[in-house]
């Protein structure tokens, strides 16, 4: 959207370094780098429900994650820019998760996408709105999902 193809080169890999640095903070139960990546107004929508807020989604996940070991994966982005400050990206991703629920252990990998959208801030690209779908999910080591209540 860019007049000027070098800034657009630009943005594309200043988005793609954003989105390397939130999945490792996930990863690394970085919570305060996280938050540091999202708007105040971010949004999250997964198989999990939809959490909006940055301080809500970033409480969420790390609640959830508590305790788990997550190793996330993203590849090859399709990113377009809507207008100079936004852009919209899908990026192919995959996931190892091992976490525990209601005291039982279980783990899975996982593959889908994540569809997002971007606004450039006074610090730089961040993260406005993120939606995870999976395309699978396979239990690791005999795993069992825990049951809903």
């Amino acid at each position: 959207m860019s007049a000027d193809p070098m800034q657009e080169l630009h943005d594309i890999e200043a988005i793609k370094q954003l989105k390397a640095r939130y999945v490792r903070c996930a990863d690394t139960q970085d919570w305060e780098g996280f938050a540091k990546l999202l708007t105040e107004d971010y949004l999250f929508d997964s198989e999990g429900g939809v959490v909006q807020g940055r301080d809500h989604v970033v409480a969420m996940v790390s609640k959830s994650l508590q305790g788990a070991s997550t190793v996330h994966h993203v590849f090859a982005p399709e990113i377009a820019f809507t207008d100079a400050d936004t852009a919209e990206a899908i990026w192919p991703m995959e996931d190892y998760v091992r976490m525990s629920h209601n005291g039982q252990v279980f783990a899975f990998h996982g593959c889908g996408h994540y569809w997002e959208t971007y606004v450039r801030t006074d610090d730089g690209w961040r993260l406005r709105t993120c939606k995870l779908t999976r395309l699978r999910v396979d239990p690791i080591d005999g795993s069992s999902f825990p049951q809903a209540g």
